[in-house]
């Protein structure tokens, strides 16, 4: 009975008011141990619940700003080749799991290379599945008449999801995700 006035008095300010009769028929202020005992419990039983699917959705969300980055990289290199009528290109490295933009001539060759990008910018669960472009090679083109080379990249993550990015000749590009 001790302990229990105890926790009452040191959670008064605290917590607030609970309605219960003391012996002197003052009313009692806080919350009884048990109640918030079943509080707490509740807490992680909804904390268990819920922290997995945000860990699922955030594993996804990085997988689709990956796909998205890489999309946008291939419109911004189409638009480059239009504009300065020469030509550009994106090798994936899946063993790396990097991308290098190359440019090159009007011609093509020789390509120097401008940037390497990582995918674990996205979180180190994101890597290239597989990149196959024109020809079996894991290279995309843009000329600078707009066209580019046929294929696709795909992106997975540790859930198993994929994110698979398309370019058409005419330099389109399309971004297709499966979430598992």
């Amino acid at each position: 009975m001790r302990r229990h006035i105890l926790i009452e008095r040191s959670l008064q300010g605290l917590i607030g008011r609970k309605k219960g009769k003391k012996k002197d028929g003052q009313w009692g202020k806080g919350f009884t141990l048990v109640e918030l005992l079943v509080t707490i419990g509740l807490i992680a039983i909804i904390g268990a619940i819920a922290i997995p699917s945000y860990f699922g959705y955030s594993l996804n969300t990085n997988l689709k700003a990956a796909a998205r980055n890489i999309q946008a990289d291939f419109l911004d290199l189409k638009e480059r080749a239009i504009a300065e009528n020469t030509m550009y290109q994106i090798t994936f490295d899946q063993s790396g799991n990097t991308y290098t933009i190359q440019k090159g001539t009007e011609t093509g060759a020789p390509y120097t290379p401008i940037e390497v990008r990582t995918l674990s910018a996205f979180g180190g669960d994101v890597g290239i599945f597989n990149a196959v472009f024109g020809g079996g090679i894991p290279t995309i083109t843009f000329e600078g008449r707009g066209i580019a080379t046929t294929g696709k990249v795909v992106l997975t993550n540790s859930r198993g999801s994929t994110a698979t990015i398309a370019a058409s000749v005419s330099g389109r590009t399309y971004v297709q995700v499966n979430n598992q």
